[in-house]
């Protein structure tokens, strides 16, 4: 006997163009039926799994197609959800309970991108929404799935024709020029709203309070859902986090190979912190072979953004000889970079070559000035070793 699918409908939506908006009324329309909502049915796991673990186990796949939902390019090695949700839904649905809802735009071969051209989505049944004609829209949409209880189905606004029509703001929320930009908020819960609604810096920014317990009780497993949340579209700072998370094992457990994965997707995407820890990966064997070579390779990358742990992880190796042929004055002229803004491990580091005369020539006086500083910013490095030696 075949086993009964868990969901009647999975509805992968585009977070711009008004998608969250559009897909939200298609859920409340299917209310007393099991719908997936795409991220916002995701509580825990890995989010790729748990997507094609969905799409197993579903019924029908609505996908919700708005103005310039398809105009955002593939690029190689970097993933775009909404693309592959649909090239999962081709290979685990089938192309027979796959419905595009047209909210505006149009929906044909040649707006797909190069992944799904000539799938055979040409053949899938539309429904298609117009705003002026709403009331009647409900009817069509039942009768298209052949479903027997409308009456279920809850009391939600119709979205306007501004709303399908006009992506202005959603298309300024997520132009690439300020994508990875911090999300600037007066209210907690406006910012809890903003994440809610699918915007990948609001989540991000999100994730960042909850990790430090900013207008919210610290909360490390909320900070991974959020920073999940917002990673999954790209955001390169929550990739980042995310990638950290399963580094120090806060709010999910250590895991090498996650944590550089998501180092990794961040770098690629030139985040200086995330190159310095796809180094610090490299160094110590962590989620992938280990490589002083790779090391070195990364933390020049970070170095060269003026980062300064790729800074310092550039000059210890230098000072160590890993990876690079040993020299004491690279070593050094890549502390004073750190040390110069003021970072407290680059103090540490260049005060210390001045203290034994490593690369620069011995001054206690710098030294005790460049140690002491690092020590008001409670480097416990530089206050023990301001407790064991004279000055």
């Amino acid at each position: 006997m075949a086993t009964k699918k868990k969901y009647d409908f999975f509805i992968s939506y585009r977070r711009a163009n008004n998608g969250t908006v559009c897909g939200s009324f298609l859920v409340g329309l299917l209310n007393g039926y099991n719908v997936f909502y795409d991220v916002d049915s995701i509580t825990e796991g890995k989010f790729d799994e748990q997507i094609r673990k969905a799409l197993e186990n579903t019924e029908r796949f609505i996908l919700v197609v708005t103005e310039g939902a398809f105009d955002r390019p593939e690029v190689p090695g970097k993933r775009d959800w909404y693309y592959e949700e649909i090239g999962l839904a081709i290979e685990t649905v089938g192309l027979d309970r796959i419905t595009p809802v047209i909210f505006s735009g149009t929906f044909n071969e040649d707006i797909l991108p190069p992944s799904l051209k000539g799938r055979g989505l040409r053949s899938c049944q539309t429904v298609k929404y117009v705003a002026e004609y709403a009331k009647y829209f409900k009817d069509e949409f039942y009768n298209h799935f052949g479903l027997n209880n409308p009456s279920s189905s809850k009391n939600v606004d119709s979205p306007t024709r501004e709303q399908v029509e006009d992506d202005d703001y959603d298309n300024e929320e997520y132009d690439d020029e300020d994508y990875y930009e911090e999300y600037e908020y007066d209210d907690i819960e406006e910012l809890k709203q903003e994440a809610a609604k699918g915007n990948h810096a609001a989540q991000n920014t999100l994730g960042d309070c909850y990790f430090d317990g900013e207008d919210v009780r610290k909360n490390y497993k909320e900070a991974v859902r959020w920073y999940r949340a917002s990673a999954e579209q790209g955001n390169s700072c929550a990739q980042y986090s995310l990638g950290y998370c399963y580094y120090m094992g806060n709010g999910v457990k250590v895991d090498n190979d996650e944590a550089f994965r998501w180092f990794k997707e961040s770098a690629e995407q030139e985040h200086s912190t995330a190159q310095c820890y796809v180094g610090h990966c490299y160094y110590n064997g962590f989620g992938v072979k280990k490589s002083l070579k790779e090391a070195v390779k990364w933390y020049r990358l970070s170095a060269e953004q003026d980062d300064p742990e790729g800074l310092n992880a550039l000059g210890n190796c230098y000072y160590e000889g890993d990876g690079v042929e040993q020299d004491y004055k690279e070593a050094a002229k890549l502390y004073k970079k750190a040390a110069d803004q003021e970072d407290a491990i680059g103090q540490f580091n260049l005060g210390t070559c001045y203290y034994y005369g490593d690369g620069v020539k011995e001054n206690t006086k710098k030294a005790y000035e460049l140690i002491s500083a690092s020590a008001e910013q409670e480097y416990d490095e530089a206050i023990k070793f301001l407790e064991e030696n004279e000055f």
